[in-house]
Formats: structure tokens, sequence, C-alpha cells
């Protein structure tokens, strides 16, 4: 009974990434298809309402995680926005598909941006005290890693459902714009569901809310030793993530001229990455968190060297057997960069002797995704370098250097970000025995002593995870009297 209720609390928690998994599919993979080919948009004013719509998301996340933090609710600080953002979730999703008739081009371009704009609010709503909640949920260090495998399970399964269903509703109507609403309203009342299964399913351990969180707070997070280790190790997985899905039609289609093969290669990577998340949680419950991010960053290197060199002549199922290899690097390292921040939580509770996981959490979002619009930025500015065009590709007259230009960016950026991971997480020092070693410490001051002794293999291992060089721990708001030496 006991194995059924964690099993069935694991899987209300993951429902949360059937909405973070699935929507930015269908978002990447059709809304400028939509907005270009059914609402007749040019594509740079297609791109303009996208950037706006990230620029606004990416400054809001670290908002949203001080609100959580500080938030009081007879549901807790963070459950409370999943059933008050299944509404949300659910009429920007739809109000993304649907135009409501309207015609002229000014407050069409207007409405779209709004409706972008309010579908990455209600992205915020939900997703950054998701992010945050584990660590209230769960104390133990295995627990935290089979949730997360859950979860990312949930966001693999739904990345592949979003990938195929949609576009299929959509090819289904003669009428493209009664497509699109059908499609709207059919996975916003599904995401919208999502979320109050995943507000029934969670809990929280009993928290104070947190005071009120400045711009000082907000860079006091760079102090935390661990944490700029982490967030610089997540940085660089994900862009060598969005790197490669980025660029994978234009390596397809330039570099091996087998543009066919794109979807199956997709269908490779998201299969592939599904299954290894299963074997990689357990894993890093055997032995510990970066253990999968270590044997996936080799295998997605060793992936990125032998692709560099096909071509066209290279049979289709070695190249798609190769790509899939990138679905294992991309599950070993999302399982280590989700696993691991809820006990960067924990850190800042030993410095601060606050809980502020939904600072933690925005202000990881806002760095992922500012990171990720400056490789897709850098990664266009690169492609126009290169001497590339949609002029030359449909003539075929590509020259070697734009050739080549795409092969290194696909290949060799992620090669580069993947070798410069696994160095910072050489320098990553929190794993199971650490981790052990500070929850002691931290369950002594929750539960309310005030003279408490770090010395000795304690001290050294609180010094190395906070960067505290001084013993000095738990710096509260309320003064001195209240910081524990060592």
């Amino acid at each position: 009974m006991k194995d059924r209720k964690e099993l069935l609390s694991r899987m209300a928690y993951a429902c949360g990434d059937i909405y973070g998994g699935g929507a930015f599919i269908i978002v990447g993979l059709l809304l400028l298809v939509y907005l270009t080919n059914v609402e007749g948009f040019s594509g740079t004013s297609a791109g303009i309402i996208v950037f706006i719509g990230k620029a606004w998301d990416a400054i809001t996340d670290p908002f949203m995680g001080q609100l959580s933090d500080r938030t009081r609710s007879r549901f807790g600080r963070r459950r409370i926005y999943f059933l008050l953002g299944s509404l949300p979730v659910f009429f920007s999703w739809v109000m993304l598909w649907y135009g409501f008739g309207i015609t002229d081009s000014t407050a069409k371009f207007i409405y779209y941006t709004l409706a972008y704009i309010f579908f990455s609010m209600a992205f915020t709503i939900v997703m950054v005290p998701y992010n945050a909640i584990l660590s209230d949920m769960v104390r133990d260090y295995n627990r935290r890693s089979a949730f997360t495998g859950m979860r990312l399970g949930f966001s693999a399964a739904a990345a592949i459902f979003c990938a195929t269903v949609p576009a299929l509703i959509t090819g289904a109507y003669t009428d493209p714009k009664q497509a699109y609403l059908i499609m709207g309203l059919t996975f916003g009342a599904l995401f919208a569901i999502c979320w109050i299964v995943v507000f029934l399913g969670t809990w929280e351990n009993q928290m104070k809310p947190v005071p009120a969180v400045s711009i000082k707070d907000w860079l006091s997070v760079i102090k935390n030793r661990s944490f700029r280790t982490y967030v610089t190790i997540f940085i660089l997985c994900q862009m060598a993530i969005d790197t490669v899905m980025t660029l994978a039609v234009y390596f397809l289609t330039v570099s091996l001229q087998k543009e066919e093969l794109f979807v199956p290669i997709m269908g490779s990577i998201l299969a592939t990455q599904l299954v290894f998340i299963g074997i990689f949680s357990q894993v890093a419950q055997k032995t510990d968190k970066t253990t999968p991010a270590y044997i996936s960053a080799g295998v997605w290197i060793a992936a990125s060297f032998a692709v560099i060199f096909f071509s066209n002549a290279t049979p289709a199922f070695i190249v798609i057997a190769t790509c899939s290899l990138i679905g294992v690097g991309s599950a070993g390292l999302n399982l280590f960069s989700w696993s691991a921040l809820p006990d960067i939580a924990d850190v800042d509770e030993l410095i601060t002797g606050r809980r502020r996981e939904g600072l933690y959490a925005g202000v990881s979002t806002f760095m992922r995704k500012l990171s990720g619009g400056v490789v897709v930025g850098v990664l266009g500015v690169a492609l126009d370098v290169i001497g590339y065009s949609k002029e030359a590709l449909s003539a075929g007259n590509i020259s070697p250097a734009t050739d080549w230009g795409i092969r290194i960016l696909f290949c060799a950026l992620p090669f580069t970000f993947l070798i410069f991971a696994l160095l910072f997480l050489r320098r990553y020092k929190l794993g199971r025995q650490e981790f052990n070693i500070m929850s002691n410490i931290l369950n002594r001051y929750r539960a309310g002593e005030t003279d408490i002794s770090i010395e000795g293999e304690e001290l050294r291992v609180c010094q190395q995870l906070t960067g505290l060089k001084d013993g000095r721990f738990f710096r509260t708001d309320s003064g001195p009297d209240q910081e524990i030496h060592s």
C-alpha cells in the first residue's frame, strides 16, 4: 500500500511536466507555421511576437519565485498556484491559436503579442512554483531522484505525444482556423486538468514564508558556491540541447541532404530519452546524481564526434541510431539538472536559515531562458556569417564553407559546451555523503536547536558547499544572535 501511494504521488507530481514538456514542443513545431500560413504574418513579424513573449517570460520568472516564497495560504506556498494557474493555462493556450476574427494587421499583431505574453505568464505562474516544490515535498536524497525521474519520463512521453497528435488534428480539417481552434481547446483542457491533478497529488512540509526579497537577495544567490557550480552546468547542458534542436533541420537538409529523416530522428531522440530517464533514475539512486550526467555527456560527445563526418552516403539507419544517442545525453543531463535543484535550496538554508526554493527556481529559469535566447540569436547570426540562404539551398548551390560551418555549429558547439559541463561537474561536491551530513545539521536547526556545534568533517563539508570560510551559518534576518558558529 505504501509503495502504491508513493507511485501515485510521483505520477501526480509528474503530471506538471506534461505541460512543461509538451507545450513548448507544440509551440516550437506549429506556432510560426500558424502565424505565417494561417494568420498571414511575415516571418519577421512572427519572430518579433515570439521574441517579445520570451523576453517578458524571462523577466517575470524571478518575480514569480519571490512571490511563491512569500505566499501564505491554506494550501501552502506553491500548491495554490497550480489551482489558480489552471484557468490561465487553459485560456492562454486557446488564445494562442485563435484570433477571434481580427483582420486589421496592426490589431492582429498586438493581439498575438499579448496572447504570447499571456501564455508566457501562465507558464511562469505554474512552472516556477512547480520547479521549487520538490524541495518542500521531499527531503530524502533518493526520493528526490525518483520523483525527478518520473517527472522527466512524463515530460519525454508528452513531448512524443505533442510532436505528433496536434499535427494530426490540424491536418484533419479543411478550414485551418477551425483546426487550430480545436487543437487549442483540446490541449488547453488537457494541460489545465494536469495542473489540477498536480494540486491534488502534491503536498508541502510546513515552512514559514520568507520576508520580502530585494534585488540584493536575488544577487545573493550567486554567493552560494554550490548554486554557482550547479547553474553553470545547467546552462551549458541546456545550451547544448538548444543548439542541436535549433540546427537539426539545417544539418539534415544542407549537410546530409536527408530532410526526410527529421521526423524519425526527432522521434528516436525523444524515445531514447524516455527509456534512459528511467535507467538513469535508478543509477542515480544507487550511486550519485552526477553519475548519469557523466555517462550521458560522454555518450553525447562521442556521438557528436561521429556525426560531424556523416555524409549523404551514410545509411539512414546509422544516422538515426547515432543521433538517438543525443537522447541518452539529454536524459542524464536533464535528470541531474532537475534533481539537484532541490538540494541547492538546502544549501541556501544552511547559509541564510531561510527556505527560498522559489527564488532559486526563478533565477535558474531566468538564466536558462536568457542563455537559450542568446544561443538561438547567435546561431541565427552564425548562419548568415557562413553564407547560408534558402535560395542557395533551393538551387542546390551550397558552398563547402556553408556545409562545414553547419557541421561545426551542430556538432562541435555542443561538444564544447559538454566538455565545459564535465569540467564543472568535477567541481560539484554535493554528493550523497555531503547531502546526508548537511541534512543532519539542518534537521537540528529546524528542530529549534540554538547551540549547534559544527566542526571537523561537518565544518569542512559545510564550508565546501556554501563557500563560507568564516564558519558562520544560518545568517537569518533576526540578527547576530541567530547565527550559528563553528
